[in-house]
C-alpha cells in the first residue's frame, strides 16, 4: 500500500491522481529506489506524466542516495584529509596487505571497500574483517556489520534469532539499533553521525537482514518539491537522538559543538560576515530546524549545535533578511518555549551576562521610585503628574507591583529623541512620554487585545517608516491588577510570569535576533543595557539624561 511519503510525494510532483494506482501495486517509499524503466511505463502511460515522474524520481534517488551501489557499505574515507599523502592498509586475517594511495580516486576505495566486504560475506572466517587506517602512528578499524554482530553477545543473538525465524520484530530491530548506535558513541559521545553515515549502516543491515527495507531505519531529510519538505527520520536517528538524550541527563555531553570561536560580544549592526566557519556537522540540524519543530529535546540539541552558524552568519547580516524573515524561517520560534531558545543564543553571545538584571535592578529600585517621586514635583503636566503618582501607589503593595512602578516610571525620567524617517532623513516625530511608556511596556486590558494592539503598532511605524520591534506588554483590568506579561516578536506573543522576567526577556531577545530598540524608548532601554546588564558597544548612541542617571543613582558603569 502507498504510504503517507509516497502520497505527498506525487502531490509535490503535480501526479496526485497516481495515489491510487500506487496504493493498488503495493509502492511505498522503499520500493521508489527499486523501479525500473519497464515498471514506469506500465504505471504511467502518458508521456508528459512519465517524463515528469522520471525527472522528479531521478532527482529523488541522488538526495537520498537510496540505490545499492551509490554508497559504500563502509565510509573508508570518513574523516579523512583527501590531501594527506598518508596510506592505509586493508587487512583480512592479518594475511594479505594492500597498498592504497589516498590521492587515488575516492570512488575507487568505494568500489574496493564494496567488493572486499561483499566477497568476505560469502567466505566468513572466525575472526573479524577489520579494515585498519594507519595514519600519523594512530589506527582506526572498522568492522562490517554482520561481523560486529558476531562479536557480540547481543548481536549474535540477534543473527541465531534472525536465522531461526527469518524476521526481526520490533523489539530485535530496537535491540539492533541500540548495538550499532553504541558502536559509534563509543569513543566519542558528542558525535554527530552524518545523513551519508546512517544511510550507510542501514545498506549494511538490509545486506545482513535481507528482509529489512532501508525506509525502516534510515531516510533522510528530503525536498519533495517547493511546497513539501520531509524531515529525517528511522529507527536509527531515533535511537541516536535519545541516546544523545540520555548523555545530556547524564552529564556525559558537556560541552556544545561549535564550529568558530565564541564571540566575545555582538551588538546591533555587527558584521562578522568575514569570519570563517565551518559547516560540517550543522548542515543537516539547520534543514532540520528550518522544518521541524517537535520533538522539543531535538529542537534543543540542533539548536545549540548551530548556534555559532546562525550568530555570526545569518543575525548578523542584516541584508539577509528582517526579524520577521528569520522567525519564519525556524517553526520553533513559533512556539510558546521559543523564546527560551533566543535566551540560549543571548548566554553564548554574552556569557557573563546572563543574571545581570535579577541582580541589578533590585538594588537600585527603591532609587528609582525616589527619583521618579522628586521628579514629578517637578513638571507642570498634571496628567504626567497623576499618572507617577498612580505607579508610585503600586510600590507598597508587593515585591511585584514595586518592580512594575519602577520600570513604569523609567520613561518619565527621560527626554524624548526626535526620530527621522530613515529613507528620507527628515525629522518627522518626536514622541511624547506617554508614547515613551508605550514603546516599553503597553497596558492592555484583556488578552483579547493583543492581536489589535500589535496591527496599530505596526500601522503606525509603517507611516513613520519604521519597524515593529520586540516589545513588552501587560495585561490587567487595571495597571494595579496586571496577571499577564507578554514579550512579543512580530506575530509572536511569549508569556512570562513576572515583569522583571519579561523586561529580561525582551532585552536578550533583541540581541539575540540582532533587532533594534523601539525608536520611542530608545534611552530607556539603553539605560538598562548600560546600567544593570553592563555592556557597551562601538554602536551605542549617548544620551545625556542617560548618563545623568546612572550618576544620580550612583553606579559604578
Amino acid at each position: 500500500m502507498a504510504d503517507a511519503d509516497t502520497a505527498d510525494m506525487l502531490k509535490a510532483w503535480g501526479l496526485e491522481y497516481y495515489i491510487d494506482l500506487f496504493r493498488e501495486h503495493g509502492i511505498d517509499i522503499s520500493c521508489l529506489g527499486l523501479i525500473t524503466e519497464e515498471m514506469i511505463k506500465e504505471l504511467i502511460p502518458k508521456i508528459g506524466d512519465r517524463a515528469k515522474f522520471k525527472s522528479n524520481l531521478a532527482e529523488w534517488r541522488n538526495v537520498i542516495n537510496i540505490t545499492t551501489n551509490s554508497t559504500p557499505f563502509l565510509e573508508l574515507t570518513a574523516g579523512i584529509d583527501i590531501d594527506d599523502q598518508s596510506t592505509f592498509s586493508l587487512q583480512q586475517n592479518t594475511e594479505s596487505t594492500s597498498l592504497i594511495d589516498l590521492n587515488s580516486d575516492v570512488s575507487t576505495l568505494g568500489t574496493l571497500s564494496t567488493t572486499e566486504s561483499s566477497s568476505s560475506s560469502t567466505t566468513r572466517s572466525p575472526s573479524p574483517l577489520l579494515y585498519t587506517l594507519n595514519r600519523n602512528s594512530e589506527t582506526f578499524q572498522l568492522q562490517n556489520l554482520h561481523d560486529f554482530l558476531r562479536s557480540t553477545v547481543e548481536g549474535r543473538a540477534l543473527l541465531s534469532l534472525y536465522k531461526d525465524s527469518g524476521i526481526l520484530d520490533n523489539s530485535g530491530r530496537r535491540k539492533l539499533c541500540n548495538i550499532i548506535v553504541r558502536r559509534e558513541l563509543d569513543n566519542d559521545p558528542e558525535k554527530i553521525i552524518s545523513s551519508q553515515r546512517l544511510l550507510s549502516i542501514s545498506q549494511e543491515i538490509i545486506t545482513t537482514f535481507t528482509k529489512e527495507h532501508i525506509s525502516t531505519y534510515f531516510i533522510p531529510y528530503i525536498s519533495y518539491g517547493p511546497t513539501l519538505k520531509k524531515a529525517a527520520k528511522g529507527k536509527l536517528l531515533d535511537c541516536f537522538n535519545n541516546r544523545r538524550r540520555e548523555y545530556k541527563k547524564a552529564g556525559i555531553i558537556t560541552s556544545r559543538r561549535s564550529n568558530s570561536g565564541q564571540l566575545s560580544r555582538l551588538s546591533p549592526g555587527l558584521d562578522v560576515n568575514s569570519a570563517v566557519i565551518e559547516r560540517k556537522d550543522i548542515e543537516e540540524p539547520l534543514a532540520w530546524l528550518k522544518n521541524s519543530s517537535d520533538p522539543w529535546y531535538m529542537v534543543e540539541d540542533y539548536w545549540s549545535i548551530t548556534e555559532s552558524y546562525r550568530i555570526q552568519r545569518e543575525l548578523s547580516a542584516k541584508s539577509k533578511g528582517s526579524v520577521s524573515d528569520y522567525m519564519k524561517e525556524f517553526p520553533c520560534l513559533k512556539k510558546p518555549s521559543g523564546y527560551t531558545l533566543l535566551l540560549k543564543d543571548f548566554c553564548y553571545i554574552y556569557p557573563q551576562n546572563k543574571e545581570c538584571l535579577f541582580e541589578n535592578f533590585p538594588i537600585y529600585k527603591a532609587k528609582l521610585l525616589e527619583l521618579a517621586k522628586t521628579t514629578s514635583t517637578t513638571l507642570r503636566d498634571t496628567t504626567l503628574k497623576n499618572i507617577i503618582k498612580e505607579y508610585l501607589d503600586l510600590a507598597p503593595d508587593s515585591e511585584e507591583t514595586s518592580s512594575l512602578a519602577a520600570l513604569l516610571v523609567l520613561p518619565f525620567l527621560f527626554s524624548p529623541v526626535s526620530t527621522k524617517r530613515k529613507k528620507c532623513n527628515t525629522v518627522c516625530w518626536r514622541p511624547s512620554k506617554i508614547e515613551m511608556r508605550d514603546g516599553f511596556i503597553l497596558h492592555i486590558h484583556s488578552q483579547a487585545e493583543l492581536q489589535e494592539a500589535i496591527t496599530r503598532r505596526k500601522e503606525k511605524y509603517v507611516k513613520l517608516g519604521l519597524t515593529l520591534q520586540p516589545m513588552v506588554i501587560v495585561v490587567g483590568p487595571k495597571i494595579s491588577e496586571i496577571n499577564q506579561y507578554f514579550v512579543t516578536i512580530d506575530d509572536t506573543f511569549y508569556e512570562l510570569h513576572s515583569i522583571v522576567s519579561a523586561v529580561d526577556c525582551c532585552f536578550k531577545v533583541t540581541h539575540a535576533l540582532n533587532a533594534e530598540y523601539p525608536t520611542e524608548c530608545l534611552p530607556i532601554w539603553t539605560f538598562i543595557q548600560k546600567a544593570f546588564y553592563k555592556i557597551k558597544t562601538t554602536y551605542d548612541t549617548e544620551y545625556v539624561t542617560v548618563n545623568s542617571l546612572i550618576s544620580d543613582l550612583e553606579i559604578q558603569e
